[in-house]
């Protein structure tokens, strides 16, 4: 048996160092070889779309696709159908019609429940974090809207991870106080209702009276900057989602 010189050694210990420090991290996973291709679809409004990013690769749904094909598989896709200003309502099942709402709560069967199934995808996130209590719908009403879509994604087989509220300072409107409360009374529930697949996208960015903290928000008081979306997409990632679906 041979004996390794220490220059070997040495270099043998850095690149097991290096291994190690990136595994602990959450930058290796895994292969492509050890991995199919993921297939995600993103429910939601503007935060999901990517506002208040500075680049679309700055939101965390752009830095999650980059993690996605870096560390699982180069052929990952997300399939992001959120968009700015939507609610709960919009994902609805293509023919639902919201009981007394107007046109405009509609589902878009382009960006809906029943339009991510069709994509057959492996999982998906539902993000909706503040327009549903801008629009001051009760906790009955949105909680009701989150049961049908994931009894939807139930009954197709498909696992899906619910995000929490954000916070949101809501300038100027005089039920702003109101409506932050909807947000906290939310995101407990969300947190009761999904236990297992619930991933938190308050705590941490929101001050005491429930503004967003100065650091994280993007300046228009609703979104957050790049560096709220980096902290999202670290709670998406540490979450482990691409190490269940690869099981």
């Amino acid at each position: 048996m041979c004996c390794l010189t220490d220059k070997t050694a040495n270099l043998f210990l850095m690149k097991y160092f290096i291994f190690y420090t990136l595994f602990i991290n959450g930058l290796v996973f895994t292969s492509s070889a050890q991995c199919d291709p993921l297939t995600i679809v993103v429910l939601g409004s503007s935060t999901s779309f990517g506002t208040g990013a500075s680049h679309q690769d700055s939101s965390y749904v752009g830095r999650y696709s980059r993690f996605l094909a870096d560390s699982v598989n180069k052929d990952c896709v997300i399939y992001n159908l959120a968009l700015s200003g939507y609610t709960s309502y919009k994902i609805q099942a293509s023919g639902f019609i919201p009981s007394n709402k107007k046109q405009k709560y509609l589902p878009d069967t382009l960006r809906n429940i029943t339009h991510a199934i069709s994509l057959h995808p492996d999982a998906i996130i539902i993000n909706f974090p503040s327009n549903d209590a801008g629009e001051n719908f009760s906790l009955q009403e949105q909680k009701d809207n989150f049961k049908r879509v994931t009894e939807l994604a139930d009954s197709a087989g498909i696992p899906y991870w619910i995000t929490s509220t954000q916070p949101r300072n809501f300038t100027g409107d005089p039920l702003a106080n109101q409506k932050k409360l909807l947000l906290t009374e939310m995101k407990t529930i969300l947190m009761e209702l999904y236990p297992e697949s619930y991933i938190d996208f308050y705590e941490g960015l929101q001050s005491k009276n429930g503004n967003i903290l100065p650091q994280y928000n993007s300046g228009d008081d609703i979104h957050l900057n790049d560096l709220g979306h980096q902290l999202l997409f670290t709670r998406i990632k540490n979450k482990g989602i691409h190490c269940i679906l690869c099981k």
